[in-house]
C-alpha cells in the first residue's frame, strides 16, 4: 500500500510513512490494529453496568410498591368494623346496687333449707307407703303442686303441674311474668331460665300452697331453684319424682330422664353440693355461690316488691 500523502510505498503494517511521517491506515481502514477492528470493552462495561442499575431499579420499585399496598391494607385492616351494618337492639343494663348485693350476699351465708323449708313432714296426713305396691298409688295424698307419699321417714314427691307459670306466690304476680322478667332483665341476651326444671324443682321444695304461706321461706327455695334452672337452661331434663328423708330435709334424691337416660341426681342445698349419675359423679359448679345466689335473691325482691 502507498502513502496517502506522498505515495511513498508502506510496508504492511506499518502506521505511519518513513518518508513524510503522515499515519497511514490498513486495509479494513484502521489504524496499527493488524487489520483487526478495535476490541469494544467499553461497550460491553456499559452494557453490564446498564443491566446492573436495571435491577437496582427495580428492586427500589418492588419495595415502594410493596410498602404502598402494605400501608393500603394496614388502613383498610384499622378501619374495619365486623359488626358495621348490624342491628343490635341492645340496652344498657341498669347499674347493680352493690351495696345491696353484697347485703344478700351476706344472707346467703346463713341459708339453711333444714330448717327454713315450709313442708312439715311430720303432718299426719302423709300417709305410709303400704307393703302392698300395688294400693300405693291410691293412698298418696294429692296437693296442690305435688303428690306425696310416705312410707315412715321416707318421702316420695311428685310434681303434678299444679305449680306453673300461672301460679301466683305473693302480691297478686304470678311465676310465668316472674320467668319473664328474670330473662329479660337478670339473664344475658339470648339466655332463657329452663322454665319447665323450675317449676318442677319448686313445687318439690313448697308440696302445696298452703303448706308454703310464708314468703321468707319461699323465697330462700325459689333461690335455689332459679340457681338450678338457670345452670341447666338448656338441658332436656325432666323431672318424675323426688325421694326426701325426713331427717335430710336439706337432700333431694331427684329422679330424672336427662341426657337420654334415666338418672338420680342427689342435690344437697345445705352443703350445696350436686352429684350425677346415681351419685357417683360429683358435679362442679359456681351456681350456689353466695354473690350468685344474691343475685336471684334480687331479682325476686325487686319483682315482688319486698
Amino acid at each position: 500500500m502507498n502513502c496517502p500523502r506522498c505515495g511513498s510505498a508502506v510496508a504492511k503494517g506499518q502506521s505511519f510513512c518513513t518518508e513524510c511521517g503522515a499515519p497511514v491506515l490498513n486495509a479494513a481502514g484502521y489504524e496499527n490494529n493488524n487489520g483487526e477492528p478495535p476490541r469494544k470493552k467499553n461497550v460491553a462495561l456499559i452494557v453490564v453496568l446498564a443491566i446492573l442499575g436495571g435491577i437496582v431499579i427495580a428492586i427500589i420499585a418492588a419495595v415502594i410498591l410493596f410498602s404502598a399496598v402494605r400501608s393500603h391494607y394496614r388502613a383498610a385492616r384499622d378501619s374495619y368494623d365486623p359488626l358495621e351494618g348490624m342491628d343490635f337492639d341492645y340496652e344498657e343494663p341498669e347499674d347493680i346496687d352493690l351495696d345491696k348485693l353484697n347485703k344478700a350476699a351476706e344472707s346467703m351465708k346463713d341459708l339453711d333449707l333444714d330448717t327454713d323449708i315450709d313442708v312439715d313432714f311430720e303432718d299426719p296426713d302423709i300417709p305410709e307407703v303400704p307393703d302392698d305396691i300395688e294400693t300405693a298409688a291410691k293412698d298418696e295424698v294429692n296437693y296442690s303442686y305435688t303428690d306425696v307419699v310416705r312410707k315412715g321417714e321416707d318421702i316420695t314427691v311428685t310434681p303434678n303441674g299444679g305449680l306453673n307459670g300461672s301460679t301466683v306466690l305473693a302480691n297478686g304476680k304470678d311465676l310465668g311474668g316472674f320467668l319473664d322478667y328474670v330473662d329479660s332483665t337478670v339473664l344475658e341476651k339470648g339466655r332463657t331460665i329452663n322454665r319447665d326444671l323450675f317449676y318442677d324443682l319448686l313445687a318439690i321444695m313448697l308440696v302445696d300452697k298452703d303448706l308454703s304461706s310464708d314468703f321468707e321461706g319461699i323465697e330462700k327455695n325459689m333461690i335455689m331453684a332459679l340457681a338450678m334452672a338457670n345452670n341447666f337452661h338448656d338441658t332436656d331434663v325432666a323431672v318424675k319424682d323426688c325421694y326426701l328423708n325426713a331427717n335430710n330435709a336439706a337432700e333431694y334424691r331427684y329422679h330424672v330422664k336427662a341426657f337420654g337416660k334415666d338418672d338420680t341426681w342427689i342435690v344437697n342445698y345445705n352443703e350445696r353440693s350436686v352429684y350425677f349419675n346415681d351419685g357417683k359423679t360429683e358435679y362442679s359448679s359456681d351456681m350456689f355461690k353466695d354473690e350468685y345466689l344474691a343475685i336471684w335473691m334480687i331479682a325476686i325482691e325487686e319483682y315482688y316488691g319486698r
